[in-house]
C-alpha cells in the first residue's frame, strides 16, 4: 500500500469519528437536560401559583367561609319572627269500651300566625345580625390577606435561603481552588505548609456553612408548604421575582389603610350592629300584636267531616319583667362603648403600623445602596489579594480574609434585597391592599 493510500485510510475513520462527536455535542447543547435515572424533575412554582394553592387549600380560609355561612343562618333564624308560620295536623282514632261497640274519629286542621307589630324589636335584631354577618365577612377577607401575606413572606424566606446556599457553594469552590493553589505552591517550595493547613481549615468551614445553608433551604421549603396549607409530595423549587411598590404608595399609605383595612371595617360594622342591638333590647318590654287563624274539620266518618275556622288577634303586653329588659339594654350600651373604644385603639395601632412599615421600606432601600457599594469594594479587595497571592507577594491569611469579606458583603446585599421585599409586603398588610407589582427581573432559583 502506498503512503497516500495509507493516509487516506487513516483520515477517513478520523473524520468519521469527529463528525459523530460533533453530532453528539450538538445534540447535547440543543436538547434540554434530563433528570438523572431515578430522579424526579423539580416543579417550579411562581409566587402567583403559591398564592393560588393557598387560597384553594388553606384551612384558615375554609374556617372563615364556614363562619360566614353560620352567620347567614343566624340571620335567617333571627328574621323568623317577622315571617308567616303555619302548621298542619292530621289524626285518626279508633276506640272501644267493653260492652259497647267500637268507634272512630277523624280530624284535620291548619293553623297560621304572623306577628303584625312588635315595636320594631325584630327589625333591629335583624339589623344587628346583618351587621355581624358583614363584620364576619370582612374578617374573612382579612384572613385571606393574612394568608397571602404569610405565603409571600415564606416565599421570600425560601428565596433568601436559596441565595445564601448559592453563595456558600461559590465560597466552597473558591476555597477549594485556593487549597489546590496552596498545595501547588507548597510542593514547589514557594509557600509554607501553614498555607495549606489554613486553606484546608477555610475549606472545611465553608463546607460546614454550606451544609447549614442546605438545611435552611429545607426548613424554608417546609415553612412555605405550611403557609400554603398543602403538602406537596414531589420536589419543587421557586423562582425569584422582584416586586415593587407604586410611587404613590408610601404617601397614601395611611389613607389606604383606614379605607381598606378589613379588621377596621369589621370593627365599625360590629359597632353599628351593637347599636342596633341596643335598640332591639330597649323594645323588649313593648307590646306585640299577632294575627292568628286556623281551619279544621272532624267527625266520626271521613265522608261526613264537619269544618270550622277561626281568626283572631293576640295582643301581648309585658307588665313586670323584674328589670330584665333594662339590664339587657344597659349591657348592650356598655358593649357598644367597648366596641367604640376598641375601634379607636385599632385605628391608632393601624396608623402606627403603617408608619413603621413605610420607614422600613425606606431603610431597606438605603441598605441596598450601601450594600452594593460594599460588595464592589469587597470584590476589588479580593481581586487585589488574589493577584498578590498568585504572584507570591501576598499571604494566605490576607486572601482568606478578603474572600470571607466578599462572601459577607454579598450575603448582606441579598439580605437587604430580601428585607426590602418583606418590608413592602408588611406595608401591604398594614394598608390592607396588595400594592406590589412584579418587575419581571429574575435573579435565581431556590430548590
Amino acid at each position: 500500500m502506498s503512503m497516500n493510500e495509507r493516509g487516506r485510510g487513516v483520515i477517513f475513520p478520523a473524520a468519521l469519528f469527529c463528525m459523530v462527536c460533533g453530532m453528539v455535542c450538538v445534540a447535547a447543547v440543543s436538547c434540554p437536560a434530563l433528570p438523572a435515572w431515578g430522579e424526579e424533575a423539580a416543579r417550579t412554582l411562581t409566587l402567583e401559583e403559591c398564592l393560588a394553592l393557598a387560597e384553594e387549600h388553606h384551612p384558615d380560609l375554609a374556617g372563615a367561609e364556614a363562619r360566614s355561612v353560620a352567620e347567614r343562618r343566624r340571620l335567617s333564624l333571627t328574621a323568623v319572627e317577622d315571617r308567616v308560620q303555619a302548621s298542619g295536623s292530621l289524626s285518626a282514632t279508633r276506640s272501644g269500651r267493653e260492652g259497647s261497640s267500637t268507634g272512630s274519629s277523624y280530624s284535620a286542621g291548619v293553623t297560621a300566625s304572623v306577628r303584625v307589630f312588635d315595636a320594631n324589636r325584630t327589625r333591629y335584631a335583624v339589623e344587628a345580625q346583618r351587621g355581624t354577618l358583614s363584620a364576619t365577612e370582612a374578617e374573612g377577607r382579612k384572613t385571606r390577606l393574612q394568608v397571602r401575606s404569610g405565603v409571600k413572606k415564606a416565599y421570600m424566606d425560601l428565596l433568601l435561603a436559596g441565595e445564601v446556599r448559592g453563595q456558600r457553594r461559590e465560597s466552597v469552590d473558591s476555597f477549594r481552588r485556593h487549597l489546590e493553589r496552596a498545595k501547588g505552591y507548597y510542593e514547589t517550595g514557594l509557600k509554607p505548609k501553614s498555607d495549606v493547613t489554613k486553606a484546608e481549615v477555610d475549606l472545611g468551614n465553608a463546607q460546614l456553612a454550606l451544609v447549614e445553608a442546605e438545611s435552611e433551604v429545607r426548613v424554608a421549603q417546609a415553612a412555605l408548604l405550611n403557609a400554603m396549607g398543602v403538602d406537596l409530595a414531589e420536589p419543587f423549587e421557586v423562582r425569584a421575582e422582584d416586586r415593587k411598590l407604586p410611587e404613590s404608595a408610601e404617601g397614601d399609605a395611611e389613607a389606604l389603610a383606614l379605607e381598606h383595612r378589613q379588621d377596621y371595617a369589621a370593627a365599625g360594622l360590629r359597632t353599628l350592629a351593637g347599636r342596633a342591638e341596643v335598640r332591639s333590647a330597649a323594645r323588649a318590654s313593648s307590646p306585640s300584636l299577632s294575627l292568628r287563624g286556623g281551619y279544621s274539620a272532624g267527625g266520626e266518618e271521613v265522608s261526613s267531616l264537619k269544618s270550622e275556622w277561626n281568626v283572631g288577634l293576640s295582643l301581648t303586653v309585658p307588665v313586670v319583667d323584674g328589670g330584665a329588659a333594662s339590664a339587657r339594654t344597659d349591657i348592650a350600651r356598655a358593649q357598644v362603648r367597648s366596641l367604640e373604644a376598641s375601634r379607636e385603639a385599632l385605628r391608632q395601632n393601624i396608623l402606627l403600623e403603617v408608619r413603621k412599615a413605610v420607614l422600613k421600606v425606606r431603610n431597606a432601600r438605603e441598605r441596598i445602596r450601601i450594600a452594593g457599594l460594599t460588595v464592589a469594594q469587597a470584590e476589588e479587595n479580593y481581586e487585589l489579594a488574589e493577584g498578590r497571592y498568585r504572584t507570591g507577594v501576598g499571604d494566605s491569611l490576607a486572601l482568606s480574609d478578603a474572600l470571607l469579606a466578599l462572601t459577607d458583603a454579598r450575603l448582606s446585599l441579598y439580605r437587604a434585597r430580601y428585607d426590602l421585599q418583606v418590608a413592602q409586603f408588611a406595608l401591604e398588610s398594614a394598608t390592607g391592599v396588595e400594592l406590589t407589582e412584579p418587575e419581571g427581573a429574575e435573579r435565581g432559583r431556590a430548590d
